[in-house]
């Protein structure tokens, strides 16, 4: 019977359908105070092998998320880690990764994601902070919007979140263009462009959103030269990460129009610390991280933990393995 360790709040959620694969697996669950419990029996005392990891959103931004990583730095075996998360980048995960015998993650939070996007295109098009702001002022002020099916969207990186956000904006007229590094046209797409001709794409973007993982490639993609590239009056998106942007080349492409406004859910240090310009800026939109906070980002998640669990054991294929190799090289 193998140890299986995931986050208090996680277990509550799956218990009942845990436990059919009672004679396989023995609980052992962190608790927002950083202790174990075994809700099943058996002693509490986390030992030095671990045969099932899941690593939930409860886990990540849990109290204990410290205690959870230092455990499983310590721990001598991980026969199957699975990720609520898509990205890699994290130095915590990388090192589980090269740990754990098989590593899969999650895509799960991309309709969340995708809707987050939305709401950012449509209170900048329709005017949201102006509107906010005259009713404040108690003004009967009519002020005009832009329709989405108007709109030109630039998506940096075609994963699972790119493609999803461009099914809803499509789904409303709008016209999408997605850079990715594989060629070949996409259904989700109107156009597929390399990174290579992104440069060129943005000054013909009304909206330019950034969806893929932070990569030394990558890092601070979005710099001075690609804000002064952007169309004027065009809104910049990202849900990626924050190491992706040069935010200093961010707030100073605010002071010019280029872009015009700025909706962040990532920033380059979260939480972002008290006095950082970006809290007050009037062209920013800030939320902190949680555009994919959802109770269905959870529900689908837990059914792909599941799912994979019950091929993990009858050692069937994983979905979304990723590869050791992926983690070599660190």
């Amino acid at each position: 019977m193998g140890d299986f360790l995931c986050h208090a709040a996680t277990f509550a959620r799956i218990e009942d359908r845990l436990k059919r694969f009672g004679e396989s697996l023995s609980p052992l669950i962190l608790n927002d105070d950083g202790s174990f419990t075994r809700p099943w029996g058996g002693q509490a005392s986390p030992g030095e092998d671990l045969d099932v990891v899941y690593a939930s959103r409860s886990a990540y931004f849990s109290p204990a998320t410290r205690d959870f990583f230092r455990y499983l730095a310590e721990v001598r075996r991980i026969g199957w880690f699975q990720s609520a998360a898509a990205g890699l980048d994290a130095p915590a995960l990388r090192r589980i990764g090269r740990k754990a015998e098989k590593f899969t993650s999650a895509h799960e939070h991309a309709p969340a994601i995708a809707e987050w996007v939305l709401w950012a295109g449509l209170d900048f098009f329709q005017r949201g902070p102006a509107r906010r702001a005259a009713q404040v002022e108690e003004s009967w002020v009519r002020m005009p919007f832009r329709e989405l099916r108007e709109t030109r969207w630039l998506i940096i990186g075609f994963g699972e979140i790119g493609r999803t956000v461009a099914r809803l904006l499509r789904g409303l007229g709008a016209h999408v263009t997605g850079v990715r590094r594989s060629p070949g046209p996409d259904p989700d797409a109107d156009v597929i462009l390399p990174p290579s001709e992104m440069l060129a794409a943005l000054s013909e973007a009304d909206a330019v959103v950034l969806s893929l993982p932070l990569s030394p490639e990558t890092e601070k993609l979005a710099d001075a030269g690609f804000f002064a590239a952007m169309r004027e009056n065009a809104l910049f998106v990202n849900v990626g990460r924050g190491g992706l942007v040069d935010e200093a080349a961010l707030l100073a492409g605010l002071e010019t129009g280029r872009p015009a406004h700025a909706s962040l859910d990532v920033v380059a240090t979260e939480p972002l610390p008290q006095g950082d310009p970006i809290w007050q800026h009037p062209g920013v939109t800030l939320t902190p991280h949680i555009s994919a906070f959802t109770e269905a980002t959870d529900r689908r998640t837990d059914a792909l933990f599941l799912s994979n669990l019950e091929a993990y054991l009858s050692g069937a294929p994983l979905k979304n393995l990723i590869e050791k190799s992926v983690f070599e090289g660190d």
